[in-house]
């Protein structure tokens, strides 16, 4: 129920229970036995079709005491049957009650709501300076748009996604570095190792130039890597023959194993 119907079915009702209240109060001043002669009354009611009375009897059936401009767009009619303000006549004003209120808002045919070829070129003229692209051309410049920003989104995300991975990737550099420094020191005191072992085998101080020194040095590391190579390949036989005895142990398990 919209506001204004509300409002007049309010206004309706007091004005119901307000006569009613005076009909109550007038019939209670009157004497309980008094006679009502019902024959002095008419059998058909009396109506005149003049002017005056009809208006007169208008206003008294309009409970709602509101305008008639209010009580016709209460009732979904036109405000006005005819025009009182300069813009009712308008052609803005017309086409507002076409739209609204049907043929019944306008009595104008309703060709006048289509524009004049005047407005037509206003138009088109209008459209060719805002727009001067055709629609494929529009449309085609809407889809790189997209294009370039769906680029431009990946990017960031991917600038993201490396930001993200920063530490990580610093603490496996420095775990690299910290790695190439401790075999970096492994290899200097490997070397000075040698070195003070040659020093002992000769029994004095030589140079690390001299020739002597450099078969010596040699000779030491091919040992120490034939020493590195017996130790890894008796790793590996170790590793081979627990592997086998574990194979074993599980073979004469499952054989130990009783047959249901």
């Amino acid at each position: 129920m919209s506001l204004r119907r509300w409002m007049c079915d309010v206004i309706v009702q007091r004005n119901v229970r307000f006569q009613g209240a005076v009909v109550g109060r007038f019939l209670a001043t009157q004497a309980k036995d008094e006679a009502i002669d019902i024959t002095a009354a008419d059998e058909q009611p009396i109506y005149s079709n003049e002017p005056q009375y009809q208006e007169e009897l208008t206003k008294k059936r309009n409970k709602s005491r509101l305008n008639p401009k209010d009580r016709n767009i209460l009732m979904d009619k036109p405000p006005y049957e005819q025009p009182i303000e300069w813009y009712h006549n308008t052609v803005r004003y017309k086409k507002r009650m076409l739209g609204r209120y049907g043929f019944e808002g306008n009595k104008e045919p309703a060709g006048f709501a289509w524009p004049t070829p005047k407005e037509v070129k206003i138009m088109q003229e209008y459209e060719r300076v805002a727009f001067p692209e055709s629609l494929q051309e529009r449309w085609k410049k809407l889809e790189e748009k997209k294009q370039i920003k769906a680029e431009k989104v990946k990017a960031e995300d991917e600038i993201a996604e490396k930001l993200s991975k920063v530490d990580q990737w610093t603490a496996e550099l420095n775990a690299r570095v910290a790695k190439k420094k401790a075999e970096m020191e492994a290899a200097r005191l490997h070397k000075e190792r040698l070195v003070e072992e040659i020093r002992k085998h000769f029994g004095f101080r030589i140079s690390p130039h001299d020739e002597r020194f450099k078969t010596m040095l040699q000779q030491k590391e091919k040992e120490e890597k034939k020493k590195k190579k017996e130790a890894k390949k008796k790793a590996k036989d170790e590793k081979l023959k627990s592997m086998i005895q574990k194979m074993n142990q599980e073979q004469e398990t499952d054989s130990t194993k009783p047959v249901e």
